[in-house]
């Protein structure tokens, strides 16, 4: 859907059926490729009496305005028609704003999703704690140096004891396989940690998203993403419960393994840019979030994980 210099656009909104005594006003707005700079585009009439169930029609003429690359559809409710005293608001993904395009068919109605927008008298309310919260902290500068030593210093561990294996005593092949494979997943961790490449991959794909038109779209992903996530991560510590608790298990090894996916999998989730995780990384203790304390305490379980299992004695081979 898009919105082109010249032709109209109707916006079709139906209501629930709990709608309170009000009136309905529909208006199309503007914003910039950055996705600010809002400003007003176009009415499609005064306010109309909202009647719940029933389904509205507003049509607007697209103008042309300088510095516009979106535009969309702002929805409120009521009482006396007036923005100021709105109870409700709501409005439609960001369209792409053309200014020339060729003639095409009639392409119909879509049905695209709605998010909630603040009324004005919300707008003044955060506007008033805005006022007097206290300013959010940074992150600490020290917080990914640390990260990648301590990735660092458990890839040396781990590829220490894979040698062993190696020149030692003989071992399970399977077992100095795995831990060469932790040795390279935390060095490239700690590369990754210290060049900072996981926030460009993060701001690279959410500027992709913006330009595809699809930046309104990510939500679903997101929490799919997120619940797959957390199922194979509550798996994955299942597995881990039922194997160490077996005769002859390889206790460091699984340890190693549950802190290296604690900590990939917290980071993966963190790059997602997901809301709730982005408030928790807003929450900082001496310049610490709780979404880097506990990357932190997975890189260490896999760091003394690979120590004991260096400093462990040798098994008994029994003849």
């Amino acid at each position: 859907m898009t919105a082109v210099v010249g032709r109209t656009i109707e916006i079709r909104v139906t209501l629930g059926r709990s709608v309170e005594p009000a009136m309905i006003n529909c208006s199309l707005h503007r914003a910039n490729a950055a996705r600010k700079g809002w400003g007003f585009l176009a009415s499609s009439g005064p306010s109309r009496p909202a009647v719940g169930g029933e389904t509205f029609s507003f049509v607007f003429t697209v103008p042309e305005r300088e510095d516009t690359a979106f535009a969309f559809g702002l929805v409120f409710l009521s009482p006396t028609g007036r923005w100021e005293d709105g109870t409700r608001a709501a409005t439609t993904k960001y369209m792409p704003y053309i200014k020339d395009a060729p003639p095409a068919g009639d392409p119909g109605l879509r049905k695209t999703p709605t998010y909630r927008y603040p009324t004005a008298a919300e707008a003044e309310r955060n506007r008033e704690k805005a006022k007097t919260a206290r300013p959010p902290g940074r992150p600490s500068v020290w917080v990914h140096p640390a990260l990648g030593a301590l990735l660092l210093a458990a890839a040396a561990l781990c590829a220490v004891k894979a040698g062993r294996l190696r020149t030692g005593r003989p071992g399970d092949p399977g077992e100095r396989a795995v831990w060469l494979a932790f040795a390279v997943l935390l060095a490239a961790s700690a590369v990754a940690e210290l060049s900072g490449v996981a926030g460009h991959v993060a701001a690279w794909g959410r500027r992709l998203a913006e330009e595809r038109g699809i930046y309104e779209l990510r939500r679903p992903f997101q929490k799919t993403v997120m619940a797959a996530t957390a199922a194979a991560a509550l798996g994955l510590f299942l597995l881990f419960i039922r194997a160490i608790r077996r005769p002859g298990s390889h206790r460091p090894l699984w340890w190693a393994g549950i802190g290296l996916a604690a900590y990939l999998s917290v980071s993966f989730v963190s790059v997602l840019s997901f809301h709730a995780v982005d408030v928790a990384r807003s929450v900082l203790w001496h310049g610490l979030s709780p979404v880097d304390a506990a990357r932190g305490a997975g890189t260490m379980v896999a760091l003394l994980a690979a120590l004991f299992a260096l400093r462990g004695r040798p098994e008994r081979t029994v003849t």
